[in-house]
């Protein structure tokens, strides 16, 4: 009886492992098929992209489109001044400012740009003996002029004296 009891235990655990090792290799087949599936849809994405992207560069170059595309196009330039807008904020709140040639975030005093080597844009400085000129309106220029005497006023060049035409 012991030898019934472990001859069918032998013979259910050697179906049991033909099974799951069917099982195993179905499930690794159907991985591969799927992971195939996914690369080739990623792959159409890509290619999408790149059409949208050929088409965008031409619409910059000038091309026409018609009404739809030409819409779409525009909503993109505005979206990527608008994302420009938000780097150079960030780069602001940091201390920092955006490469004009890769829009990396480079520090202020940066003559290069560390990612992509651009020169940087110099900075115009603001003389530190700088004075400030407070010029006056119209209205009250007249009295400032009138009140102060050192100066001597520009003379007006004479106007010729007008005369009436005849009918």
């Amino acid at each position: 009886m012991a030898e019934d009891f472990f001859g069918n235990l032998s013979k259910t655990l050697k179906k049991t492992v033909d099974t799951v090792g069917k099982k195993t290799d179905e499930f690794v087949e159907i991985q591969k098929i799927r992971t195939r599936q996914h690369a080739l849809e990623d792959q159409i994405e890509k290619n999408y992209q790149d059409i949208g992207q050929i088409i965008y560069n031409r619409y910059l170059n000038g091309e026409a489109f018609d009404e739809n595309l030409a819409g779409i196009c525009k909503d993109i330039t505005d979206l990527e001044k608008e994302i420009a807008d938000c780097r150079e904020d960030v780069a602001n709140k940091r201390g920092r400012i955006v490469c004009p040639a890769c829009g990396a975030s480079v520090p202020k005093d940066a003559a290069f740009c560390m990612r992509c080597g651009a020169a940087m844009p110099e900075k115009e400085e603001e003389p530190e003996d700088a004075e400030f000129v407070h010029v006056e309106p119209e209205e009250k220029a007249e009295e400032t002029e009138a009140a102060a005497p050192e100066e001597e006023p520009e003379e007006e060049p004479e106007k010729e004296a007008e005369v009436p035409e005849e009918e």
